[in-house]
């Protein structure tokens, strides 16, 4: 039985509420755990719980607000290091976040199917990920790890395509029942590399050749 807990701040309330929604969610998927049970094992009343979430997609909108604010915090500087060896560590980076809010990404078309607002709050984060991840791929070509396309509408397919196995790998190490671990991390960024490899120059080979999996894969655990 959950603890009947004092009085919180507004905002530690909200954060009680998401921490647990989002573990429910994680063990149980979101279609099977209800309001009641976040307030329940939270210690708080349906109607304390209804003061800040009204309903469930409140909830998971303001869970995806959490995951694009912790995107904020580091994406936004990937084009000052422009390595394959930091290639690596972003594509790392985007697995843990989506192993931390795995519901999401399991559930995400039905999610972004049933709730209009999300799928809204989804499409502007992704605009403003996929230029950030475009002025990355342009400070490669600037360091000479990649040529740039002849087509400016092949780069946009290259980034958009990088993007959907990035954001969809975990699903699909779930769907195999293979293990989230530094093989199958490696596994999905020789698939990006193989996506981008008609634009990696020699040089960019090499240096996936020396890149030090060991302290990439650290960085990402920070």
């Amino acid at each position: 039985m959950a603890l009947r807990l004092i009085a919180m701040p507004t905002r530690e309330t909200q954060k009680l509420i998401l921490d647990k929604a989002i573990e429910l969610f994680n063990a149980n998927g979101s279609h099977e755990v209800s309001t009641n049970r976040i307030a329940e094992e939270c210690g708080l009343s349906r109607g304390n719980l209804y003061y800040h979430f009204r309903t469930k997609e409140e909830i998971i909108q303001a869970i995806f607000q959490r995951i694009s604010a912790e995107m904020d915090e580091s994406w936004a500087e990937d084009h000052l290091h422009p390595t394959m060896e930091h290639m690596n560590f972003m594509f790392e980076r985007m697995l843990r976040l989506n192993w931390k809010y795995r519901f999401f990404y399991r559930e995400l078309n039905t999610l972004l199917r049933t709730d209009a607002r999300l799928k809204i709050l989804f499409l502007d984060n992704r605009k403003i990920r996929l230029d950030e991840v475009s002025r990355f791929f342009h400070a490669l070509i600037d360091e000479g790890l990649m040529r740039s396309p002849e087509e400016p509408a092949s780069l946009d397919f290259v980034l958009t395509t990088s993007w959907l196995i990035s954001d969809q790998w975990l699903p699909q190490l779930d769907l195999e029942d293979r293990p989230v671990n530094e093989e199958s991390i490696r596994d999905g960024y020789y698939l990006i590399l193989q996506l981008l490899s008609p634009y990696l120059t020699e040089k960019a080979q090499t240096a996936v050749r020396d890149i030090d999996w060991q302290s990439a894969r650290r960085r990402a655990q920070r």
